[in-house]
């Protein structure tokens, strides 16, 4: 077990934030609310994240998101986005993305929060 803080091996170049700002909730990756999501899944929500301002509002289109992730039909892009709505990771509503808060614990895949 690390006792002292690992240093990075680049201290010339630490990050810092200009103009906006996002991170990833490490409970995502550590309390297990990534398994059982496929790639695109994953690769959507984090690319949420990432376009998402200050409140997890992204006012990116399905277009432009499709383009980003390389996606060739619309249902790939319907899909994902659904999985992670049933996972209580996102909402969507009138073309408007949210990431969502995480819930106290990972969503059952295929088990919608409200039934």
């Amino acid at each position: 077990m690390l006792t002292k803080r690992p240093q990075p091996p680049r201290p010339d170049r630490i990050r810092s934030i200009r103009g906006s700002f996002s991170w990833i909730d490490h409970r995502f990756f550590r309390q297990g609310f990534d398994q059982g999501l496929t790639r695109l899944e994953k690769l959507l929500y984090l690319v949420l994240i990432a376009v998402s301002n200050r409140d997890g509002v992204s006012f990116y289109s399905d277009e432009r998101l499709a383009e980003l992730l390389e996606i060739r039909y619309p249902h790939e892009l319907s899909g994902a986005r659904n999985e992670l709505i049933d996972r209580d990771l996102i909402a969507f509503e009138q073309g408007i993305y949210q990431v969502l808060d995480l819930p106290s614990q990972p969503q059952t895949p295929g088990c919608r929060k409200n039934e």
